[in-house]
């Protein structure tokens, strides 16, 4: 009982809001609305979007996106707000990718400063036939209905790339979403300007793909002096996170990055961040955990997260999750929240539609 209520515990992410709203007063301004209903609606602060090392809880961020879209009646507000958000601004994270020698280096640097910014989010880089797919999720559950965010980090993606390319054109060769809307033909093309013609949902995370060859050019920005002197910094942000739960959160991303390519041993976890099994098994029991806690955990989150998402078939999810068959998907399932996760989607549909009622934003649904 232990082990599942320090998993419990650890399982609340946060997020530096200055690092990426940072100008939202003066683009809802320059928009015709006001930030601060927008915030207030939220339950967050003027001061939330300008003291570099306050955090707050990330269902805030997701909230306030959403919120904002309502008050703009803008269903594609994260796209274009994504899209004008200046790297630099984005803190240690945006400074230092915008600094580094290489395309693959920038990318690189931003999954591990990200913890800077924002915890539970997986940011990783694969190569695959000569393309590249850089990707993003939440190891948090019910993230995926905020559709706003997505938005907001292609857009930001694609922006990073243009600037360190200094090809303010650029798009990549195809675009990764969980959901996506029906869109009028204005939307659409307003959509292809920022992320390309070749956009598809419905896949389990968001990501964009494009030539491999491309992890390999300089970026136009980069500056040695500033790469050296952001990665100083962020590793002293990296040093101040509080311990033991910043610890357990990294092994909870890599244990998700590890989950979805099936190979979420103890070995494998242990060979990934190294240490040695007995080590990581010594960690872990400081911490008054089991690995099969930590992993059950990790695995139950990211499915109440893909559920979320009804474009994706259980058969999808499961083999997301790293399980080779959907009866043993369903199997743990069960055993996690006491029903079969066909039955826990149509009840969540319903909860949703009833309780949103018109209403911006999704409606919460305590899970135990």
């Amino acid at each position: 009982m232990r082990g599942k209520n320090v998993v419990a515990k650890l399982a609340a992410p946060t997020i530096n809001l200055a690092s990426v709203v940072y100008g939202l007063d003066a683009y809802m301004r320059s928009r015709g609305a006001d930030a601060g209903d927008a915030l207030r609606r939220a339950g967050l602060e003027p001061r939330d979007l300008t003291d570099p090392d306050r955090r707050v809880p990330l269902i805030r961020y997701l909230e306030l996106l959403e919120i904002c879209a309502d008050h703009l009646a803008d269903p594609q507000f994260g796209l274009k707000f994504g899209a004008q958000y200046e790297p630099r601004h984005a803190g240690v994270v945006g400074n230092v990718a915008l600094a580094s020698r290489t395309v693959g280096e920038a990318l690189e640097t931003i999954g591990r400063y990200l913890p800077t910014m924002v915890d539970a989010t997986v940011h990783g880089v694969e190569v695959s036939d000569d393309m590249a797919l850089v990707y993003f999720y939440y190891i948090d559950q019910l993230m995926m209905s905020y559709r706003q965010k997505g938005d907001w980090a292609i857009a930001f993606a694609c922006n990073l790339m243009r600037v360190g390319l200094g090809d303010r054109h650029w798009t990549p060769q195809e675009v990764l979403l969980p959901q996506l809307s029906d869109e009028a033909s204005a939307e659409r093309r307003a959509r292809a300007k920022i992320m390309g013609d070749n956009i598809r949902g419905g896949h389990a995370w968001a990501g964009i793909r494009f030539d491999a060859g491309l992890l390999e050019r300089p970026m136009a920005t980069a500056d040695s002096m500033i790469e050296s002197m952001m990665r100083h910094y962020g590793d002293l942000r990296l040093a101040a996170l509080p311990g033991q739960a910043c610890e357990i959160a990294q092994l909870r991303r890599e244990i998700a990055r590890l989950l979805i390519k099936g190979e979420a041993s103890i070995e494998r976890l242990a060979t990934v961040t190294g240490a040695s099994v007995r080590t990581l098994q010594r960690r872990l029991k400081d911490a008054g955990l089991k690995y099969s806690d930590l992993q059950n955990d990790v695995r139950r989150t990211l499915a109440l997260n893909l559920l979320e998402n009804e474009t994706l078939a259980l058969a999808e999810i499961a083999f997301s999750l790293g399980y080779s068959e959907v009866s043993a998907f369903n199997h743990a399932f069960r055993r996690w929240v006491g029903q079969s996760p066909g039955d826990y989607r149509r009840r969540r549909a319903v909860h949703v539609k009833s309780a949103a009622g018109g209403n911006s934003g999704v409606a919460r649904w305590k899970i135990d």
